[in-house]
């Protein structure tokens, strides 16, 4: 403003210094308002418009300077000119260069004002000028994009140095949860085999001291026990086996139509004197409801998890009923809707314990924690998995609970009557 006065009027200089002041005073209260809101996607675009019609408004009124001031006549003003043009450009390249359009919209309205005055002289002296100032802008653009280049290069390091810093906390905790699960997974073996092993122990000391005159007498006393105790030792091998071979995906399914009648039936037969025993009602879904109803699936496996699902709904019901029955869920894909669901009126599990129901060797009853470590729920919902099904459940404490296996195939086709379980 001291340059200009006395050559341009003062209205004028009054109006460009306003105009400088306003324009820059905007872009930074829109910058400092748009640093809290800078997770919205198009926050970003409307910053980056924003400081590229900033810096062409601050470009623009510097150019107008040179316009306003610079007399052809006096080399000292151009001299003055041309050094606050090129210093003003050389602090901004920084800054700028982040987004080149910023960077070219603030330049190119400088200099051009400044290169058009030198060309309209005709002057060599001007003209050398005018060269020189192209020069200046080819080589500072130039320089320009590559601190833009080593601008991206930074963001890209920082970025991939916080996803290798999140993918070596994730690897840690998942290695630390593997660590847990591992200890976890052998206290249950160890309590699970010892407990039939100890009692074949104790078994063959009765044996070993028994009087041989009544041998007989203790033979059939013991070894019923002892077939027992052998083979709860073989189901809980083929458990670990089971859950083993599930988790390697070594496992080949057997797809076959199964009639969820004729399924039911069989399951009725099984449980029915167990539920009985209990003073439990065991009921199945109707036969007319179930007619030409039929699945294509491994029957051991899905035989496997409703044999769990029954059997627990049993064991946590001291009263009232068991009801195994299908229905339609529209929340899955055409093919995959029905659904076989094992509803009781136990107990039911609260919503703390629901989350580590499947997890292998989780006990369901914090209360039994040193009895039992149940694989049955692990290895089921595993089976579902290698089904490409699902089990879900909803229970509240004193309401019962519903085990619903969800996402059977009742459509036969290549890909599932062939299917190699990959786990």
């Amino acid at each position: 403003m001291w340059l200009m006065h006395g050559r341009v009027a003062n209205g004028v200089i009054a109006a460009w210094a306003v105009f400088s002041v306003i324009a820059n005073a905007a872009r930074e209260a829109f910058m400092w308002r748009s640093r809290t809101r800078m997770d919205d996607p198009q926050r970003h675009a409307d910053v980056l418009l924003v400081y590229t019609l900033s810096s062409l408004a601050s470009g623009a009124s510097w150019g107008a300077f040179t316009w306003l001031y610079v007399d052809i006549n006096q080399p000292v003003a151009q001299l003055l000119a041309g050094s606050i043009m090129a210093g003003l450009i050389a602090v901004a390249v920084t800054p700028l260069s982040v987004h080149p359009p910023a960077f070219l919209a603030f330049v190119l309205p400088i200099l051009i004002p400044y290169m058009y005055l030198m060309v309209r002289s005709g002057q060599n002296e001007q003209l050398v000028l005018a060269g020189m100032t192209v020069m200046f802008l080819g080589v500072i653009t130039r320089y320009a994009y590559d601190s833009h280049r080593m601008h991206r290069e930074t963001v890209r390091l920082r970025y991939e140095n916080q996803k290798l810093i999140a993918d070596l906390q994730l690897s840690k905790d998942q290695a630390e949860n593997a660590s847990q699960t591992k200890s976890l997974f052998l206290a249950g073996v160890s309590h699970d085999l010892k407990q039939p092993l100890q009692a074949i122990g104790l078994f063959f000391g009765v044996l070993k001291h028994t009087d041989p005159q009544s041998s007989a007498d203790a033979l059939s006393h013991v070894l019923p026990k002892m077939e027992s105790a052998l083979g709860e030792l073989h189901a809980q091998v083929s458990r670990l086996l089971e859950l083993s071979r599930l988790q390697s995906g070594t496992l080949r399914l057997q797809i076959s139509h199964v009639e969820l009648a004729d399924l039911f039936e069989h399951l009725r037969a099984l449980f029915d004197d167990q539920a009985k025993a209990k003073g439990l009602v065991l009921r199945f879904a109707a036969m007319e409801k179930l007619r030409n109803k039929a699945v294509w699936s491994d029957r051991r496996m899905l035989e496997s998890i409703l044999l769990n699902l029954i059997s627990n709904a049993i064991k946590n019901t001291d009263a009232g009923a068991v009801y195994v029955g299908v229905r339609l869920r529209r929340g899955y894909r055409s093919g995959r809707q029905l659904c076989i669901e094992v509803r009781d009126s136990g107990r039911g599990i609260p919503d703390e314990q629901q989350a580590l129901l499947f997890d292998a060797y989780r006990s369901f009853d914090d209360r039994h924690a040193d009895e039992s470590h149940g694989l049955g729920l692990a290895i089921a919902k595993a089976q579902a998995a290698y089904m490409s099904a699902d089990i879900a459940l909803m229970s509240a404490p004193g309401r019962g609970s519903v085990f619903t296996l969800c996402g059977l195939s009742t459509q036969h086709s290549k890909t599932v009557g062939e299917v190699v379980a990959s786990g």
